[in-house]
């Protein structure tokens, strides 16, 4: 039976050179399903970078600049070689590249850095999806040659507790499309995207690993370890293990298993370099890492869960808000009001003075009498819209409310967003069938 090589490789800094020699030794024990040429893409994990309050849930700089190294090194002909990230809450890409340090790769290396919002893009037609018939993508992610997944070694509550290789496509797509069945059908619409974007190479940064709380905002722990694969499938189950989960628990990857994209089971795999598995478990042994029921968060809030239980959307988006309060700003939990909260549609009556209801399920819900209805719309609510309606309705100022981000959120990002609108009424989306 095939077997899937990962490796797993020991790296406990953040030194490019120390990290290229660790890529160099996995491609002596993973052999490329095809080779490094023409035009290569590299997407990394930049949902939010930021000097003071997101400074551990995304791919470094150091990994970045290792990865184009390795490329150039390993490549067969001329190459480009381009950056390609969609960044998430709503702010700039472009911002993200500056804060993380990526610009300055541009100045050392023939690489370009592609800022979804402002790119030409192209529409993807999918035959074999669950959810999505097409999806818009960059144009480079469309016409690449070869692509390479960076990702970081973290944890997500929007996705029972693991976001890896797999999930870092939810970030090549256009914003409206991430949030189409961004909800209990998450699982789905993130294995649809294999269809299309099925990565050639991943590379996994976890010299840290971000842990526990918002996606964002989260804090990280030393765990030293460089993941290298060829396969998406293996390589998340084989870094959900590492980081103490059952990988065919987490539903995306049972998903991927079962549509066929990778090995049927951990055994198909072989696990390679010097960092051993049971060497992660150990480090992880009793950290909270924040996937629970969002009802059973401890705060002045009483919530109210409704059906469907989203997991990846209005309960799980309102539960990374939660954490985000108590990565970086605890002590706004005191100013908390005693509210009733309604997230997804219930079936009992609820006679409250004031209730907060979250998401459209919610709307829909019958037997609610307030004296005072407050509503955040969407389905699901993006990050964006939970952050300024807590802000301006409750006046409960999350730590993403400073000057920085919300001139680049809400200024900013607007008028990069056009640029890519009038960009693309010039130069019409490409369309592109599977082969």
């Amino acid at each position: 039976m095939l077997k899937y090589p990962v490796y797993l490789g020991r790296c406990t800094q953040y030194n490019s050179e120390k990290i290229f020699e660790v890529l160099q030794s996995a491609l002596t024990v993973v052999p490329l399903s095809k080779k490094i040429s023409g035009k290569i893409v590299i997407k990394p994990n930049l949902v939010l970078a930021h000097p003071r309050i997101a400074t551990d849930g995304f791919t470094r700089a150091e990994v970045i600049e290792s990865v184009v190294k390795l490329i150039l090194s390993e490549a067969l002909d001329k190459t480009s070689i381009e950056i390609v990230e969609k960044a998430g809450l709503g702010v700039t890409t472009a911002g993200m590249f500056r804060w993380a340090g990526y610009k300055k790769l541009t100045k050392k290396y023939p690489v370009k850095l592609r800022s979804m919002e402002e790119s030409k893009q192209a529409v993807l037609v999918l035959k074999n999806s669950k959810i999505h018939k097409h999806i818009t993508v960059a144009r480079p992610i469309a016409e690449r040659d070869y692509l390479v997944f960076v990702p970081k070694l973290k944890t997500n509550v929007l996705s029972q507790g693991y976001t890896g290789a797999l999930k870092l496509n939810i970030g090549s797509i256009d914003s409206q499309e991430r949030l189409l069945a961004h909800d209990h059908r998450l699982p789905q619409k993130i294995v649809d995207l294999l269809e299309v974007i099925n990565p050639d190479l991943i590379v996994t940064d976890g010299i840290r690993f971000s842990y526990g709380g918002n996606q964002m905002t989260q804090t990280g722990m030393d765990f030293g370890v460089i993941a290298v694969s060829t396969n998406a499938v293996a390589h998340d189950m084989i870094c959900a293990t590492l980081i103490g989960h059952d990988p065919m628990q987490i539903r995306h990857i049972r998903e991927a298993v079962e549509r066929g994209y990778g090995p049927r089971s951990i055994t198909d795999i072989e696990i390679v370099g010097d960092f051993p598995l049971k060497k992660g478990s150990a480090l992880v042994k009793g950290v909270d890492f924040g996937y629970k029921p969002v009802d059973q968060f401890d705060s002045n809030f009483t919530i109210h869960c409704g059906y469907p239980y989203c997991t990846g959307g209005c309960h799980g988006i309102f539960l990374d808000w939660l954490h985000m309060i108590k990565d970086r700003k605890p002590s706004l939990f005191k100013r908390f009001p005693k509210l009733d909260l309604v997230i997804g549609k219930i079936d009992k009556n609820l006679k409250v003075s004031k209730v907060l209801l979250i998401g459209d399920c919610a709307q829909a819900s019958l037997g609610i009498e307030a004296g005072r209805i407050i509503r955040i719309k969407g389905c699901p609510p993006t990050h964006k819209r939970i952050i300024w309606d807590m802000m301006v309705k409750l006046f409960l100022l999350a730590p993403l409310v400073r000057p920085s981000l919300i001139i680049d959120g809400f200024i900013l990002y607007p008028l990069k967003k056009f640029k890519g609108w009038l960009l693309n009424l010039k130069y019409k989306p490409l369309q592109k069938e599977p082969e």
